[in-house]
C-alpha cells in the first residue's frame, strides 16, 4: 500500500488560496528551487548533475568512493596469487663441493669436486591443496569487494532519501513561514487603522518567529545531510546541491521470517564470512598435507683426481727408474633421495592453528546469523511502528491543510479574532510539524531496515510496493 507525501502540493495550494484572500503587499516569499540548471562543479574529474538523482549518486559513488580501490587492489592480488598457485613448484637447489688433499703416499696429491642438483617433490596432493587455498582467498576477496559495494550503495540510498526528505521539509516549512508573513502584513494593516493594538498585533510576529526557527533548523539539517551524502558518495558536494526523486511511504507486507531469511542469504557480510570459512578449511587441508613428508630427489657428478710422482715408488727399485709421474681421474654419477625426520609428526602446530581458525570463523558466522536475525527483527518492528504513526498523520494531512486555509481566510476577512486564529492555527501547524517528524522517523527506520537486510524495500516486497 502506498501513501504519497502531499506536503508540497498542499503547501502550494495554500499559498495560492491565501494570496488571493490576503492583501498583496511586499513580503518575503519562498521560491521553489529550479528543476533544471547548469551542472555544479565539484572536486573530481566529472561534474555533479543538477538535479542529482539516486541513480547518479550511486554511479558517482561507484567511481569515486575511496574504499572501492582498496577492495579492488586486494581482489587483484588474490587473483594473481590464485593464478600463480596453478604453476608447479620448481625450486631446484644447486650443490657444489670441492676438496684438495696434501701429499699422497709421500709427495703426490689428490682432490675432488662434486656437482649436484636437487628438487623437492610435491607429494600427497600438496599442489592441489595450495591451489585450493589460493582460489578460496580469491573468492573471499571477491566477496569482500561485493560487500563493500553493497554497503556503499545502501549508505548512499539512506543518505539520499534522508536528504531528499529534508529538502522537501525545508521547502514546506519555508512556504508555511511565507504564509505567516502575509498574516503579519494583514495584522500590521489593522494596527495602523486602529482596529488592533500593537501589543496584540505582535502576537502574529511571535507566531511567525516559531516557524522561522523551524526553517532555520530545517536548513541546518539539510546542510549537514548534504555533507553526509557527499561522504557516502566519496565526493565533496556543494551546499547548493539539489536532489530529485519521488518521495513516497511504502508499507511492507512480507512476513518477518522471510525478511530474516532474505537478509541471511543476500547480505554481503554473510557471504564474506562463508567464503572465509571455506578458505580456513582449505588452509586446514593444506596444513594436513604439509604434515606429511616430502621427498627430495637429487642427482650429482663426483670427479676425483689423483696424481703420483716417482718419489711415491721408492720402495720398488724395479720400476722407479721408468716412472716420472702418474695421474688418475675418476667420475662418479649418483642419485639421492632424502626425507625429513620425523616422518609423520611434522607441522602439528600449523594443523592446530588452522583447525582453531576454522572453529573461530564458524563461530563468527554463527554470531553473524544470530545478530542479523535480532537486528532485522528489531528494525522491522521499528519500521512497522514508524509506518503506523506516519499513516495516522497522512490520513489527516489533507483535512488539516484545508482547515489551515479556511481559518486564515476567516481571519483575513475578519470573521474570527486573532486569539481564535492563533489557537486553531497553532494546533494545525503542530499537527503538520508532527507529520514531518513522523516522516523523518519513517525514513530513518526504512533506511536502517534496508541496510540491515541488504535489499531495498521495493525488491523485498517483490515489486508490489511501487
Amino acid at each position: 500500500m502506498v501513501f504519497r507525501l502531499r506536503d508540497r502540493l498542499w503547501a502550494i495550494a495554500c499559498t495560492t488560496l491565501l494570496m488571493a484572500a490576503l492583501p498583496n503587499d511586499s513580503g518575503a516569499q519562498s521560491r521553489p528551487p529550479d528543476a533544471a540548471g547548469p551542472e555544479l562543479s565539484a572536486s573530481g574529474s566529472s561534474a555533479i548533475p543538477r538535479p542529482l538523482t539516486l541513480s547518479s549518486a550511486i554511479e558517482i559513488a561507484r567511481r569515486s568512493h575511496p574504499d572501492l580501490p582498496i577492495a579492488e587492489a586486494n581482489l587483484s592480488v588474490a587473483r594473481a596469487e590464485s593464478m600463480f598457485a596453478k604453476v608447479p613448484s620448481f625450486n631446484p637447489e644447486l650443490e657444489v663441493r670441492a676438496a684438495r688433499g696434501g701429499g699422497s703416499l709421500g709427495s703426490g696429491s689428490e682432490g675432488s669436486i662434486e656437482l649436484g642438483i636437487s628438487q623437492e617433490l610435491e607429494l600427497w596432493g600438496k599442489r592441489g591443496a595450495r591451489q585450493a587455498v589460493a582460489t578460496a582467498r580469491s573468492q573471499a576477496s571477491a566477496a569482500e569487494w561485493g560487500a563493500a559495494l553493497q554497503e556503499i550503495e545502501f549508505d548512499v540510498r539512506a543518505r539520499f532519501a534522508h536528504t531528499l526528505f529534508l529538502q522537501d521539509r525545508l521547502q514546506i516549512v519555508d512556504e508555511l513561514a511565507g504564509l505567516d508573513r502575509r498574516v503579519v502584513v494583514a495584522t500590521q494593516a489593522r494596527v495602523r487603522d486602529g482596529s488592533m493594538t500593537p501589543v496584540t498585533g505582535r502576537l502574529t510576529e511571535l507566531d511567525l518567529l516559531r516557524l522561522e526557527v523551524q526553517v532555520f533548523r530545517a536548513r541546518a539539517g539539510l546542510r549537514q545531510a548534504i555533507v553526509a551524502l557527499g561522504l557516502a558518495m566519496g565526493r565533496d558536494l556543494p551546499e547548493s546541491t539539489l536532489l530529485s526523486g519521488d518521495i513516497q511511504a511504502d508499507t511492507l507486507r512480507a512476513p518477518e521470517d522471510s525478511v530474516v531469511v532474505v537478509a541471511l542469504r543476500v547480505r554481503g557480510t554473510g557471504e564474506v564470512l562463508r567464503r572465509r570459512i571455506a578458505e580456513g578449511r582449505a588452509e586446514l587441508a593444506l596444513a594436513d598435507r604439509e604434515a606429511r613428508p616430502n621427498l627430495t630427489v637429487g642427482a650429482g657428478l663426483t670427479r676425483e683426481r689423483r696424481s703420483f710422482s716417482a718419489d711415491d715408488f721408492t720402495g720398488e727399485p724395479a720400476i722407479v727408474g721408468g716412472i716420472g709421474g702418474v695421474q688418475s681421474t675418476d667420475k662418479l654419477w649418483n642419485i639421492r633421495f632424502s626425507a625429513p625426520l620425523p616422518l609423520w609428526q611434522r607441522n602439528q602446530a600449523g594443523r592446530a592453528r588452522a583447525s582453531a581458525e576454522v572453529l573461530r570463523r564458524e563461530a563468527e558466522y554463527a554470531r553473524f546469523r544470530l545478530r542479523t536475525q535480532m537486528e532485522v527483527q528489531g528494525r522491522l518492528r521499528r519500521f512497522q511502528d514508524a509506518t503506523g504513526i506516519y499513516r495516522l498523520y497522512l490520513a489527516r494531512s489533507s483535512r488539516t491543510r484545508q482547515d489551515l486555509v479556511l481559518i486564515r481566510d476567516a481571519y483575513a476577512d475578519g470573521r474570527i479574532s486573532l486569539d481564535s486564529y492563533l489557537t486553531q492555527k497553532g494546533r494545525l501547524v503542530e499537527t503538520l510539524l508532527g507529520q514531518l517528524e513522523a516522516g523523518e522517523a519513517y525514513w530513518d527506520a526504512r533506511s536502517d531496515l534496508e541496510s540491515s537486510v541488504g535489499v531495498d524495500l521495493a525488491r523485498l516486497e517483490g515489486g508490489s510496493a511501487r
